[in-house]
């Protein structure tokens, strides 16, 4: 993406728009566009954790690792699934320079 500002354009219900505006005049924002991206960014990279990570009770962490320690050696079936991933991979159907995908 360039140096330039992207547009958004979008419709508001005027209610909507009253209440980010006294929430950007209520928070100091310099203005009632630099609060609505503020609250997209927030709410954006909210999203985005929350898709990305998994969270845990201790105990569900504590069975999660007893079964990874107690963990069979691969079943042909698996051996099977890792191989043609492997070959997917040499043939580029799979991109594993982004970093996405760690293991190869």
């Amino acid at each position: 993406m360039s140096n330039a500002n992207a547009r958004l354009d979008l419709r508001l219900d005027p209610e909507i728009k009253l209440l980010a505006s006294r929430a950007s005049a209520v928070s100091g924002a310099r203005s009632l566009s630099d609060f609505v991206i503020q609250a997209v960014r927030e709410k954006a990279m909210r999203v985005l954790e929350e898709s990305e990570s998994l969270r845990l009770s201790n105990e569900a962490f504590d069975s999660f690792w007893q079964a990874c320690e107690m963990a069979s050696a691969p079943n042909a079936a698996l051996e099977a699934a890792h191989k043609r991933r492997r070959q997917r991979i040499e043939d580029g159907e799979i991109d594993t320079a982004s970093g996405a995908d760690e293991s190869a």
